[in-house]
């Protein structure tokens, strides 16, 4: 059995950002820590890709200067349309799309470089806590950690410890698929991301999306659907048929069939996210229910989690009963409740048209009032 102080299971942008931010306060944590990933990088991954400013300036703050060494989309312009009324939503850049799986490898790579053990291809298959640590068991090895970092998804081990196989199920569906583009298309060239809402009246919580990205070295559309589930009680939205309806008549029909799907785990206030010796970070802990948005604030949680584990080793109180207090004070914790509150709001009031015309007025208005104060990645 080995033992360390440290365990991260998972190897995504949470887990990383919080195995970085940790060897940046205090380079020790190098020989105290392992990362735990059940595949090796780059592996795949379902996901938009896109990361918008509260991601960038985690990259920065853990020294990645802007703009990466890898391909990225720059979107400028966030088109939200809801029966033909738009909200353009502007800035230099609004987010960036990366191909996720290169993105993950890249962090990989660094996290490495910097002296961070990642043992690949190694599953966490058992995970017990007692009064003096967290035993981990995997396909290949056991640990005893004095504390473990849930970083492994949406349906990892540590959320269902952390929240009980009987909580309530806070899932969002998404289905996505990749299809080939120019590199003169509009989505490339104007530099612009679109967020469909109009298919909330056909039981969608959420939206269809196209957005402009490269994929080994080519230009294309990454378009999905993503649908919140808040309001459970609704029927189910016709993922693959609302996906097929929104692919435009110039994407090929055999992209149809290549359609990709996954749960997330969407933020809520409700939600425990720490338990003694336990952290949850990333899908764990719960993406953005508004837009599904994750690797931003997996980013962001990574500090969060890293001061409160550095503060733990001080005091030597593993109980992490200040976690929730410390995220809800945070700057991505209080990202993630406005998005909540108006995910709440928007997804309970979605299928009036008076609602969502209303919605789209004060959007307008917003939106207006952000172009007058931009900010910048850098």
């Amino acid at each position: 059995m080995q033992q360390v102080d440290l365990l991260i299971i998972g190897s995504g942008p949470a887990g990383l950002s919080t195995a970085m931010h940790l060897l940046q306060s205090n380079p020790s944590w190098s020989q105290r820590m392992l990362l735990l990933e059940k595949a090796a990088h780059p592996r795949p991954k379902l996901c938009g890709g896109g990361v918008t400013l509260l991601g960038l300036r985690a990259l920065k703050d853990l020294g990645f200067e802007y703009p990466l060494p890898i391909p990225g989309a720059e979107v400028d312009d966030v088109r939200l349309v809801y029966r033909g009324r738009t909200i353009h939503v502007r800035n230099r850049p609004m987010f960036v799309v990366y191909h996720r799986p290169q993105l993950d490898a890249f962090l990989a790579d660094q996290a490495r470089q910097k002296g961070i053990v990642l043992r690949e291809n190694e599953t966490a298959t058992d995970l017990a806590v007692d009064s003096s640590g967290v035993l981990v068991e995997t396909t290949k090895e056991r640990y005893r950690a004095k504390v473990a970092v849930g970083a492994d998804g949406s349906n990892g081990l540590t959320r269902r410890l952390v929240n009980g196989r009987s909580s309530k199920a806070r899932v969002a569906r998404l289905l996505e698929v990749l299809s080939p583009a120019r590199e003169d298309a509009p989505h490339f060239s104007r530099r612009y991301a679109l967020f469909e809402f109009s298919p909330v009246h056909q039981s969608l919580q959420g939206y269809f999306w196209e957005f402009p990205a490269w994929v080994e070295g080519r230009p294309v559309l990454n378009c999905g659907v993503y649908d919140a589930r808040l309001v459970d009680r609704r029927d189910r939205a016709d993922l693959p048929g609302l996906l097929k309806a929104g692919l435009v008549p110039s994407k090929p029909a055999e992209a149809h069939s290549r359609f990709q799907g996954h749960p997330i785990h969407w933020f809520s206030p409700r939600s425990r996210f720490a338990a003694p010796r336990l952290l949850l970070v990333g899908d764990a802990a719960g993406v953005d229910p508004l837009f599904g948005e994750g690797i931003a604030p997996a980013l962001a949680y990574g500090k969060l989690a890293a001061r409160a584990i550095q503060d733990a080793f001080a005091r030597q109180d593993f109980s992490f009963r200040d976690y929730r207090r410390r995220l809800f004070a945070s700057e991505v914790g209080r990202y993630l409740l406005l998005r909540w509150c108006v995910a709440w709001w928007s997804y309970h009031g979605c299928r009036s048209t008076l609602f969502m015309h209303g919605l789209w007025t004060v959007g307008n208005w917003a939106a207006r009032l952000k172009s007058l104060s931009p900010t910048q990645p850098s």
